[in-house]
């Protein structure tokens, strides 16, 4: 159905997301400077980001995706990514979430998905991201990587990229969505080189 990469690199932190369903940066991607970042997907509960997001204001990643999941009865359903801004992450992924489904969690990074065509994906996402560049670029790479591992197991059919680094007056470096495509993440990457 979705998957996501978010990465932290000094002082800027990002996400990229691509699903097969229609105006995914709607409502996966939260994220704020020198807080951290939230992705909540499978059968979204919207609610989660920015309570989670919230929670990263007091706690480590770990801790808030515990407190933040233990709130939702439902949380079987869920797949949610959470990084802090020291770069510590942590994925929950419940046992009814979409097949195939999974995730790689490291210092700085963290990449999952469900409904894929395989765990390739997931493995394509932190591959491609280790190429030298800007985060935007580490993002986008990864996400194309992603795509052509075989992407989300319907199709991918929308994608955000948002980058923060700054915190006054407004933390986005990008912000950049693709609400529908048969190839959401070329136009995304043509979008963002008109940056």
């Amino acid at each position: 159905m979705t998957y996501t990469i978010i990465i932290k690199d000094g002082d800027k932190m990002g996400i990229g997301v691509v699903s097969g369903s229609i105006a995914v940066g709607s409502r996966v991607p939260w994220i704020k400077y020198g807080v951290g970042a939230v992705a909540t997907q499978a059968h979204t509960n919207v609610n989660l980001g920015p309570m989670i997001l919230s929670l990263l204001e007091k706690y480590n990643a770990e801790e808030a995706l515990k407190l933040g999941i233990s709130q939702d009865p439902q949380r079987e359903l869920r797949q949610v990514g959470v990084m802090d801004w020291q770069g510590r992450a942590s994925v929950y992924t419940g046992s009814l979430a979409f097949l195939e489904r999974g995730e790689i969690v490291k210092k700085n990074k963290l990449c999952m998905g469900n409904l894929l065509k395989s765990m390739d994906v997931v493995n394509a996402l932190d591959a491609g991201s280790d190429i030298s560049g800007s985060v935007e670029e580490r993002i986008l790479n990864a996400l194309e990587e992603a795509h052509q591992a075989g992407g989300d197991a319907r199709g991918d059919r929308s994608a955000v990229l948002i980058v923060v680094g700054k915190k006054e007056p407004y933390d986005r470096l990008v912000d950049i969505r693709v609400d529908y495509s048969h190839n959401p993440i070329k136009k995304l990457r043509g979008i963002y080189e008109m940056l």
